[in-house]
């Protein structure tokens, strides 16, 4: 079994130690710099494979975009605030968590509606959870589009199930990655290097139902003009 060391920049931590010479004597089999999601899971992965491992971070708390803080009261993420797909103990995604925090990463379900509300001139349309009344909730605020919306969703489903051979080849050695290429990354690359804006520009001219489809973005951080279809997609 192997070991993670974390040192923080000052005293006031809540995960790791103060920086202290002391801590950095003997050897080390890998030294990660900064505690951030990579950082951290890099060193949780190598830490189960037996080797003894230094996390060096400058914030005086260890986590990255993990951080939450409070302010008048409230609390605010700095990053990650929802994660989809979880519910399903067996789905790649929660298993990938478990495998990496050794199960003891707990999750809290989101059980309100709607989780997310997408303002536009005035008027409000709810995100809510799950794919059916989703997919309802469009279609009352946009009756006339039912097959824009429909295509959309397709779409979106199509990014998640090609995902999994794109990024799968990723872990394949070089020579057979190269080998299986055509065969695991085209769907997903091809949707991955058009933008949002591109793809769904094509389902629909009602410039309102393409707002509210991406209205989102802010998650990802770049606006439909610039983001990749297929970041947006493994997001809904």
């Amino acid at each position: 079994v192997g070991s993670v060391t974390i040192v923080t920049k000052t005293e006031r931590f809540l995960v790791g130690a103060k920086y202290d010479p002391e801590l950095l004597k003997g050897k080390y089999d890998a030294i990660v710099i900064g505690s951030g999601i990579g950082g951290l899971t890099t060193a949780a992965l190598l830490s189960q494979s037996g080797k003894r491992v230094l996390v060096l971070e400058r914030h005086y708390m260890a986590g990255g975009f993990t951080h939450a803080y409070k302010r008048r009261g409230y609390e605010w993420d700095v990053g990650v605030h929802y994660i989809g797909g979880l519910e399903n103990p067996r789905s790649t995604l929660r298993r990938l968590f478990d495998h990496i925090s050794e199960g003891r990463l707990e999750w809290a379900p989101i059980t309100e509606d709607p989780y997310d509300r997408i303002l536009i001139a005035g008027e409000s349309y709810d995100y809510v959870r799950g794919l059916e009344p989703f997919r309802e909730q469009m279609k009352e605020y946009f009756p006339s589009e039912s097959r824009a919306i429909e295509k959309y969703l397709q779409l979106a489903f199509e990014v998640g199930r090609s995902s999994r051979s794109f990024f799968s080849n990723k872990a394949l050695p070089p020579l057979l990655a190269r080998i299986m290429q055509p065969l695991t990354r085209g769907k997903f690359q091809r949707l991955a290097e058009r933008t949002t804006g591109e793809v769904i520009s094509e389902l629909s001219g009602d410039r309102r139902l393409l707002g509210v489809l991406t209205g989102q973005w802010g998650d990802y951080g770049l606006p439909p003009g610039q983001s990749s279809f297929a970041m947006h997609a493994m997001l809904v």
